[in-house]
């Protein structure tokens, strides 16, 4: 028996093992190797020990989540799966599917799975003097995950409600003062394990060089996680009351962050984002907490204007938002949160708030298709996948927003907003000189 390692990809429908990493007895070239060689089978686990039992959509019954594994790619590589022309490591490449997915859950609840693997040679490896026969990989001692580089974990210091996070650090040699973009996590990613509310949606997207390049080359990223749900009102969970009672403690979380990194975090550029019920808390903690952030990105927000405050609009009207919601929202009708919302800002004043009103979300990137091998329709209610890809660039009348006198993305525009700033004096931010960490 040997040991193998995985690497796990983050995509847009959550991180999946798509690479299997194995170490041979002797060293092979490209011709020695191909997909037919091994086969892979693999067990999903729940962190008790127990087999995963799921019931794929339309099923009327459970089934365990276990089976073999196609391998589309085999070839050398290093110890960390970068191909190689010769080497005692090959990578097995596997197609993102759902025996390689390592978060299960619903709407409400989501967590880490043991993804357990065995792979066989079926197929004889050329040797020196023999050929090599017989290898079983049955023990994962790694898993590699490049977008996780720059990542940590905390935990408020709150003496009541103490809530998880998580955090990228950028690199900034040049010690200059950098935006905090803080990311609010969905239903679904809420819990006790900080891992889930910034991979569960990509929100590791923040840290790759593209999208910090969009907040001025390097920015701190926050994302906090609730016990419960961000819309937890202390009597019911999912209602319509817009309170929380996590507003408290999310803020303390937020000035306890802030003040560890006093001497680099710019707090003229407190940037909040999120999602359905992080969207809702994007826009609590806006209310709650008067000019102290920047610019907000709020996706399907479950803020529902018949429980507006009589505060809500004379604060909000002066704050830079950009919401995000699709027509066929599944889960949160726009008419009764966002719509209504934004053109009641704009009757008020605001002339810095906009909303990309999708038709419907389809897959941004082309990596996934229809039968017909058009981008594939998806779940309407997930904006954040669009919004994570960074691909929301219409206001609500079909235009470019501009900003800095560009046409701009949703973060590209978020990146520039900046308190104190009047709109007309507001510029693109310099490239940064400093590198971040990849």
């Amino acid at each position: 028996m040997a040991n193998y390692k995985t690497v796990t990809r983050m995509t847009d429908n959550g991180p999946f093992i798509v690479k299997l990493i194995l170490e041979l007895p002797v060293s092979v070239t490209g011709n020695d190797v191909n997909p037919d060689v091994f086969n892979v089978y693999t067990v999903r686990k729940e962190k008790n020990g127990e087999v995963l039992m799921r019931a794929e959509r339309g099923a009327k019954k459970a089934f365990p989540s276990v089976g073999y594994r196609d391998v589309i790619k085999a070839y050398p590589c290093d110890e960390k799966g970068k191909k190689a022309y010769r080497s005692t490591y090959v990578a097995l490449e596997m197609n993102e599917e759902r025996l390689g997915k390592r978060i299960e859950g619903n709407v409400l609840a989501s967590r880490y799975l043991l993804n357990e693997y065995r792979i066989t040679q079926i197929k004889p490896i050329p040797g020196e003097e023999v050929d090599v026969t017989g290898l079983v990989f049955d023990t994962c001692i790694e898993d590699i995950c490049p977008e996780l580089i720059g990542w940590e974990n905390g935990k408020s210091s709150h003496s009541t409600k103490p809530l998880n996070y998580g955090y990228f650090t950028p690199k900034n040699k040049d010690n200059k003062k950098l935006p905090l973009v803080i990311w609010l996590h969905g239903a679904g990613e809420g819990g006790d394990d900080p891992l889930v509310a910034y991979t569960g949606n990509r929100v590791t997207s923040f840290s790759n060089f593209d999208m910090q390049m969009k907040f001025g080359g390097a920015a701190y990223v926050l994302v906090p996680q609730s016990p419960t749900v961000w819309m937890d009102n202390g009597v019911e969970k999912l209602g319509k009351s817009n309170e929380s009672i996590y507003s408290e403690p999310l803020k303390y979380l937020i000035d306890e962050f802030i003040k560890e990194h006093e001497d680099t975090i710019d707090s003229s550029r407190i940037l909040i984002t999120g999602i359905s019920n992080g969207g809702f808390m994007t826009i609590r903690m806006l209310v709650d907490y008067p000019n102290f952030f920047a610019g907000a990105c709020p996706g399907c927000t479950p803020y529902y204007v018949n429980n507006l405050g009589e505060k809500d609009i004379e604060i909000l009207k002066d704050v830079p938002i950009w919401f995000t919601h699709a027509k066929k929202d599944e889960l949160v009708d726009p008419y009764e949160t966002s719509l209504p919302l934004y053109n009641m800002l704009k009757e008020a004043g605001n002339d810095n708030v906009h909303l990309s009103y999708l038709d419907e979300v389809i897959d941004p990137t082309g990596q996934y298709k229809d039968e017909l091998g058009r981008p594939q329709k998806l779940f309407n209610h997930g904006v954040w996948i669009p919004m994570l890809d960074d691909a929301i660039t219409l206001d609500f009348d079909g235009t470019r927003v501009i900003e800095g006198g560009e046409s701009v993305t949703l973060y590209q525009w978020l990146g520039k907003q900046q308190l104190g700033v009047k709109r007309e004096d507001k510029k693109a931010p310099e490239h940064s000189k400093f590198m971040i960490q990849l």
